[in-house]
């Protein structure tokens, strides 16, 4: 939200440095509120059903009619996990099986101030719905998949390491940064295990 005016007493906002701060920040001249604009967390699913992953059509902008995977922005009180069923059920009616959900990958977009959490799990049954967010619901193999059309640059990154640790059942959790273009990608769990013992994974 881009204030102009205070909320708390409706004084014109400026611009400038809080005391005990370093960065510039919104903040009113007469009752020290301060704006602070911090990244929004964005949560997807990686749901599988056998060696397929649900991918889904947008409906909405942006990027309206390319494929991506079901996500969105955590709500007010939310767990991250529940902020992932929910979206994922909202959108496709999937459900998944609680226990089999995991964290598989961090990541951060700074040039929108973001931060997301992609997590896997098993969907119940292969029953598919769809949502105006989703007006087209799919299952695709790897080799199927609309890599072509895929709605964000990040996404295919995750989506294919997703795809070759689901073929192994072996699965690590990694930690992305995109930024100028280029998608910077390593696997937290590897990082910590002697290189002469990671090619067991």
């Amino acid at each position: 939200m881009n204030y102009r005016f205070c909320p708390a007493c409706a004084t014109p906002l400026i611009k400038g440095v809080v005391p005990g701060d370093h960065l510039e920040r919104i903040k009113c001249p007469s009752c020290n509120f301060v704006h602070y604009e911090s990244p929004r967390i964005l949560v997807s699913a990686l749901a599988t059903y056998g060696d397929k992953l649900l991918w889904i059509r947008r409906g909405t902008e942006p990027c309206k009619g390319l494929w991506a995977q079901p996500g969105g922005f955590m709500e007010k009180g939310e767990q991250p996990e529940q902020a992932v069923l929910r979206e994922l059920e909202e959108e496709t009616q999937v459900r998944l099986i609680e226990s089999s959900l995991e964290l598989f990958a961090i990541g951060s977009l700074p040039m929108m101030n973001q931060v997301y959490l992609v997590y896997r799990g098993e969907m119940r049954d292969a029953k598919l719905g769809s949502s105006e967010e989703a007006p087209e619901v799919r299952l695709f193999a790897e080799d199927e998949a609309p890599w072509q059309n895929c709605a964000y640059p990040d996404l295919e990154t995750v989506t294919r390491h997703f795809y070759r640790d689901h073929h192994k059942a072996t699965y690590g959790v990694y930690c992305c940064v995109y930024k100028d273009g280029v998608n910077y990608y390593r696997d937290t769990v590897r990082s910590y295990i002697p290189k002469e013992l990671q090619h067991y994974l």
